[in-house]
């Protein structure tokens, strides 16, 4: 019976005007009692019982239903620019061997040449203070004061725009709030103007705006500016900073998903239990890691571009993690070295390009 109604109402659906707006709530409703229909299997509902009490749908299996458009058409093409790791990809859209044996995969290599990116992974800051920005550690002064004397540096020598993006926006706060306290803010605005991601939308196009004009507008002892951003937020994906606004891209810390989340739960427990292994931690790991590419990706967006690539962890030299780096960063990637010469190696990397 309940079956029969859901199929009157998807038959509804299929009724409704094309100019009915997608995001209406109408559509909401059809389309989550849509999702009621798919095997239990594939997917789980999850409730929220508090006072803003929601109902969610989350696909577990994507494969069954990308099968279909698969078996209407000749060939399919799936592009994108930060599909890596590929393997989970496949994973996620094939349900048998036969499907994944069918696959052609076609990797492009960056226009960019790799005397043109400079990355660098850091392991200690400039006090020799190991940098591991887990969730246990990330609070702590002694790391909080070496972020400042990081930023410090990299503006001293860094010409034109630095982007750099921290895992959350509480820990974007916590970083400017105990930076401000301790006058390291007062210190980098004497080279660098100072621009923060705004946490409306509505906002981010002034910011960026002023962003711009201060690392086009050079004036005396000023050289560009800094913007302090947050991973997976409004400029991690999608921007443009080409050029002289985004010489340096940092990633502070790994940007790990809340392990206790109950979607993210779910997903790790069905992968576990479908495809054997690790494979949900894996998977854990990957989200991290394309949350890492996308800030990446923001800057080196020619062929005559060049720019450095600065990743602030020492989890980030674990051979595992390098190698889900985009390929144009691993072709210059240094790691382990101290402080002192990982300055050096930037200040070189900025020297050679001045002089072309």
């Amino acid at each position: 019976m309940l079956n029969r109604k859901l199929k009157k109402m998807l038959e509804f659906k299929r009724m409704l005007p094309t100019e009915t707006s997608a995001g209406s709530g109408l559509y909401a409703v059809l389309d989550f009692l849509e999702m009621l229909c798919d095997r239990s299997e594939n997917g789980r509902v999850l409730a929220q019982g508090d006072q803003n009490g929601q109902l969610k749908y989350l696909l577990l299996n994507p494969a069954e239903h990308f099968s279909e458009v698969v078996r209407q058409c000749r060939s399919v093409i799936v592009a994108g620019g930060t599909m890596e790791p590929i393997s989970e990809f496949q994973a996620l859209l094939t349900s048998n061997k036969n499907d994944t044996d069918s696959l052609n995969i076609v990797r492009c290599e960056h226009v960019v040449p790799p005397q043109n990116v400079l990355g660098v992974c850091l392991s200690k800051g400039p006090t020799n203070v190991n940098l591991n920005f887990s969730y246990e550690n990330r609070m702590s002064n002694e790391l909080l004061s070496e972020v400042g004397r990081i930023l410090r540096n990299i503006c001293s020598i860094v010409p034109g725009g630095v982007v750099c993006f921290l895992p959350s926006y509480s820990y974007e706060q916590t970083v400017y709030e105990h930076l401000k306290t301790n006058k390291v803010i007062e210190a980098i605005t004497k080279k660098k103007a100072i621009f923060r991601e705004p946490k409306s939308a509505s906002d981010v196009d002034q910011v960026l705006n002023k962003f711009a004009s201060a690392v086009k507008n050079k004036d005396g002892d000023h050289n560009g500016a800094l913007l302090l951003s947050v991973v997976g937020g409004k400029l991690s994906e999608g921007l443009n900073f080409s050029d002289d606004l985004g010489r340096c891209v940092m990633v502070v810390g790994m940007p790990y998903p809340n392990v206790k989340s109950p979607e993210l739960q779910e997903k790790m427990n069905y992968l576990n239990k479908t495809a054997g292994g690790s494979a949900g931690n894996i998977y854990y790991e990957n989200l991290c890691m394309k949350a890492v590419n996308q800030c990446i990706g923001r800057a080196v967006r020619h062929a005559n571009d060049y720019s450095c690539v600065l990743l602030v962890d020492e989890r980030y030299s674990r051979p595992q993690t390098m190698s889900a780096l985009p390929s144009f960063v691993q072709k210059s990637l240094i790691s382990n070295c101290n402080f002192g010469t990982t300055i050096s190696n930037i200040a070189r990397f900025f020297a050679r390009h001045k002089e072309k």
